[in-house]
């Protein structure tokens, strides 16, 4: 019977080892985890770098679970991941956590697998004791090697420069109160400036961290600034900004090369700390489409996929905000008279940019509408039919959640 069982799981293993089943087999261990692992849920390239380890974590697995002198063997991928969630500041709890979910993910999917493909019941329980013997001894090893490299890298991070680095970035995401001029002395970077900032990845690649610093360079020298700050976001990935005295040129970044495999999302330049914030925001809700859509351009910007970005719920009510006060401006004023001008341009726009039919609606003469729509216009410094797409959005968004649809 034991041969008998090392004969159904060396066939088996053959037929998960084939691409499609094994990224099947890795995204199914990915959702359990990411449903009862919450860090993973907060963006940036920890996630990627989950999905990378699992992969690689089944390609090992079922490369060693056939053989007699079954050695537990963690993969590279896997230390990267380590070394990732203690760069994060995350907790050795997170490491852990991840990997009883997935003991108990790749269980759950063994039993049944093996409950529906073996009629046998004597053969049937032969696998599942060999199988869950060496599903054990591979997640027991894994997890005792995997520990020592966190513990490791977590003294590393804690000692080094990098770490003071990057805990001052995350306070000031995190909406920390700081000194603006301590802080940008800490962190060489003015944080009185306007800030452009970018999230970097990478798909593949053997010399990951250089292909990340130099397209940093040739960012941040697009911009004129010549040191910008970054942080390791993951594995193969990295946080910048780019500060600036003023705003730059949108095409300033028009004609710059990242180095090869190299991706990166763009988010709105912004000034002082809530701009670093937004921008930072932002540049994070454009990766997320840039990864999700099936597009392999090396730049995605916010600007260009900001509806996309709301429509599917990306940036939440602080993205909502800046959408707001930008295409509204003087419009978004509380007031009743400027929430009659505000009602008024929506339905005009609602109509076909008609008076005539506006005036119905609203029960108002079409000379009445044309010169609310001039006051209008007078508050926004542009044409009501300029940016028409982003200018309704804002006004059904400002009419859905009132006052919580605007900054302050």
């Amino acid at each position: 019977m034991r041969s008998e069982a090392a004969a159904w799981i060396a066939g088996y293993a053959e037929q998960a080892s084939a691409p499609a089943e094994l990224a099947r087999l890795a995204a199914m261990t990915d959702h359990e985890i990411v449903a009862e692992v919450p860090e993973y849920a907060e963006g940036g390239d920890l996630d990627r770098d989950l999905h990378t380890s699992t992969a690689a974590h089944w390609r090992a697995f079922l490369a060693a679970v056939t053989r007699e002198d079954f050695r537990v063997r963690p993969p590279d991928e896997a230390f990267d991941l380590a070394r990732t969630i203690a760069r994060r500041g995350l907790g050795l709890t997170v490491l852990l956590k991840t990997y009883r979910v997935a003991q108990r993910a790749v269980w759950s999917y063994v039993t049944e697998t093996v409950q529906e493909g073996i009629t046998d019941g004597d053969l049937r329980s032969a696998v599942l004791v060999r199988f869950w013997d060496r599903v054990s001894r591979w997640i027991d090893g894994s997890v005792e090697e995997l520990v020592a490299a966190y513990a490791e890298e977590r003294e590393l991070w804690r000692r080094g420069a990098l770490a003071q680095r990057a805990d001052a970035v995350h306070a000031i995401l995190h909406g920390d109160d700081v000194d603006l001029d301590a802080m940008g002395e800490l962190l060489g970077h003015p944080l009185r400036q306007h800030h452009t900032a970018f999230v970097l990845w990478a798909a593949d690649g053997s010399d990951v961290v250089r292909a990340l610093e130099g397209s940093m360079s040739a960012l941040g020298a697009a911009l004129g600034c010549t040191h910008p700050l970054n942080i390791a976001s993951g594995a193969r990935g990295a946080w910048c900004w780019a500060a600036t005295p003023t705003t730059p040129a949108p095409e300033a970044l028009a004609s710059v090369t990242l180095r090869p495999g190299i991706r990166a999302a763009v988010g709105s330049p912004a000034p002082g700390l809530a701009g670093f914030r937004s921008s930072h925001r932002e540049a994070l809700a454009a990766q997320s489409v840039a990864l999700a859509g099936e597009g392999d351009a090396p730049v995605t910007w916010y600007a260009d996929v900001e509806l996309a970005c709301l429509a599917g719920g990306i940036g939440g009510m602080a993205a909502l905000r800046v959408l707001v006060a930008r295409e509204l401006g003087g419009l978004a004023a509380p007031d009743e008279a400027t929430a009659r001008l505000r009602r008024t341009v929506h339905r005009y726009l609602a109509t076909g940019g008609s008076a005539d039919l506006a005036g119905k609606e609203l029960s108002l003469h079409r000379n009445t509408v044309r010169y609310r729509i001039q006051q209008a216009e007078q508050l926004l410094g542009h044409s009501v039919h300029e940016r028409r797409v982003y200018l309704e959005l804002a006004l059904h968004c400002l009419e859905v959640y009132g006052a919580k649809a605007l900054e302050g």
